[in-house]
This record gives structure tokens, sequence and C-alpha cells, in this order.
């Protein structure tokens, strides 16, 4: 009796251990999701802000190259036409090489910020 009495607390601390274990293996998968998705959401942020103002420096650029275009030109109109071409070119190289500029890139961003965990513990061993 005694010997049964034994196995079954050893049974019920190691059921208890184990439900301890798994919970505990739960919450630590919630927090790398979360910590992930986090560090993923705040590179994508990070990217979109640093888009916006690149995007009106370039346009003040382009405002201040088709003025300057125009005053050497004597027409505005022809100045603002050659700064619009050049963007379409531009646009259709960034269409050409998408995969090279802007996919690869992206992707590249992403899953360093998302599986930057593993390439850590993997640098330091």
């Amino acid at each position: 009796m005694k010997n049964t009495d034994e196995i079954l607390t050893s049974a019920g601390e190691t059921f208890e251990y184990a439900r301890h274990y798994i919970k505990q293996q739960g919450d630590y998968i919630r927090l790398e999701a979360a910590e992930r998705i986090s560090k993923t959401t705040s590179a994508m942020v990070t990217a979109l802000v640093l888009c916006i103002f690149s995007l009106l420096v370039l346009i003040m650029l382009s405002l201040a190259a088709a003025f300057w275009l125009g005053d050497r030109m004597g027409s505005y109109a022809e100045a603002f036409f050659i700064v619009s071409v050049f963007y379409c070119l531009i646009g259709a190289l960034v269409y050409i090489f998408r995969k090279q500029f802007v996919t690869n890139p992206t992707l590249k961003l992403m899953l360093n910020a998302f599986f930057d965990r593993e390439n850590q513990s993997s640098e330091q061993v």
C-alpha cells in the first residue's frame, strides 16, 4: 500500500509539474509572438514615417528643380513637363526592377524584425 501511495503522489506531482510547464510554455509563446509583432509593427511604422518625410523632401526638391529649370528655359510649363517625364522614367525603372528595389528589401526588413531573436542566439554561439 505504501508503495502505491508513493507512486500516486509522485504521479500527481509529475502531472502538476507538467501542467505548470505547459502553462509556462504557452505564456512564453504568447510573449514571443507579442514581441515579434511589436518589433515588426515598429519597423513598419518607422519605414512609413521615413517614407512620408522623404516624399515631402522629394516634392520640395521637385518644385525647386522645376522652378529653376523654368527660369533657365523661360517656360515653367516646359520645366514642369521635363520634371514629370523624369519621374515617369524613374517610376518605370522602379516598376521594372521592383523586386530588387522594393520587394526584397521590404521582405528582408520585415523578416529581420520578426526573426531577430534566432539571429541573435545563433550569432552568440
